[in-house]
């Protein structure tokens, strides 16, 4: 078993999978992440890492989401408008590492609550009272 595994540092770990040290750290505290301790230095199995960045990608279940980046390819919004709209709770969000995934339901729901839509009250009425103004001349 301890041949066929390939063992590094938390630091290795966090460069190679494009994951927070310090996340890596506190998931391996917390024992969600499967690590061994030697004085000040934590190992991890390469295998058990890429499980983890793998759950963590797919937020602990089976959702597709996307990163910021790849939201910004299709729609023209900034990086700090939509950090801004995930801290401020109006576009559904988890933390992955460094990264935030936005899973695609999450992304759906706030482009259809962000749709102006064409029939709503008060342009009715502005439209009622306009061909009500035409009528009388």
């Amino acid at each position: 078993m301890i041949k066929d595994a390939v063992y590094m540092t938390l630091k290795q770990a966090a460069e190679e999978f494009d994951l927070s040290y310090t996340t890596l750290r506190r998931d391996a505290e917390r024992r969600l992440l499967p690590a061994f301790r030697t004085g000040r230095k934590y190992f991890v199995e390469r295998q058990a890492v890429q499980a983890y960045a793998q759950r963590c990608a797919n937020g602990g279940h089976a959702a597709e989401g996307y990163t910021i980046k790849q939201i910004m390819e299709v729609l023209p919004l900034s990086y700090a408008f939509l950090i801004e709209l995930i801290h401020s709770g109006k576009l559904r969000a988890y933390k992955c590492g460094r990264r935030y995934i936005i899973p695609q339901d999450a992304l759906e729901e706030f482009l259809a609550a962000s749709r102006l839509d064409k029939a709503d009250e008060h342009t009715e009425q502005l439209l009622q009272e306009e061909q009500g103004e035409e009528s009388e001349q």
